[in-house]
């Protein structure tokens, strides 16, 4: 059978790097649903968050949802490795702030409700690679790479991030049909190979069930 593996985590987790690596190795295609774009709300959100939360991450969502509409077509031909997924934007980013109190219970009710539709038509998936990372070696990593738009992350914000993913992974428990996998990318360094023979390891007993 064909196998959709997407791999999530907090920012600066590696979950590029660690993409890369599985869809190299195995020799299987990548789909990066990471997003880097500009979002025109992001001034107004900057601004006045609480105002402007849910139209800012509902245009990242919808993105993201753009780039997997190409998974079907994609696991009919081999299994597929995914880059965050539509479980960053929704369950993670989105619903940060309905804890942190940024967005209301209705508006979150909405969202959930508009995403449903989407979400539907787009295949759960098969494995679910958490990787995992404190927030202050976190923020080390974004303060290191430089990205501009990552400048004002804090760590009560990155623990915040941190804490949703969690959330999301205990969940994971009671969908029989998902295979959870954690992955301490902290431990292991990804740029070497013992890290990236590591992570490979994750998925050795696994691999029966993939084909090309």
């Amino acid at each position: 059978m064909h196998n959709q593996v997407t791999l999530i985590g907090p920012i600066g987790s590696g979950k590029t790097t660690a993409s890369q690596i599985l869809a190299e190795k195995l020799g299987l295609p990548l789909l990066d649903a990471d997003l880097y774009e500009t979002n025109p709300f992001l001034p107004d959100y900057i601004a006045n968050t609480p105002r402007w939360a849910f139209t800012t991450e509902l245009f990242f969502t919808l993105a993201r949802i753009k780039k997997l509409k190409v998974i079907k077509s994609m696991l009919q031909k081999s299994s597929v490795i995914v880059d965050s997924g539509l479980i960053m934007s929704h369950q993670v980013y989105t619903k940060n702030h309905l804890v942190q109190g940024t967005m209301t219970a209705a508006e979150w009710e909405f969202f959930t409700r508009i995403i449903g539709d989407y979400q539907s038509d787009l295949p759960a998936p098969d494995i679910v690679i958490h990787l995992t990372c404190s927030p202050t070696v976190q923020l080390q990593r974004i303060q290191a790479r430089g990205r501009s738009f990552e400048s004002g992350y804090t760590l009560e914000y990155l623990q915040s991030i941190t804490d949703r993913l969690f959330e999301y992974s205990e969940s994971l428990a009671n969908i029989k049909e998902t295979t959870l996998l954690t992955f301490d990318s902290q431990k292991y360094d990804l740029t070497k190979l013992s890290g990236q023979n590591a992570l490979l390891s994750l998925l050795t007993p696994l691999l029966s069930s993939f084909r090309a």
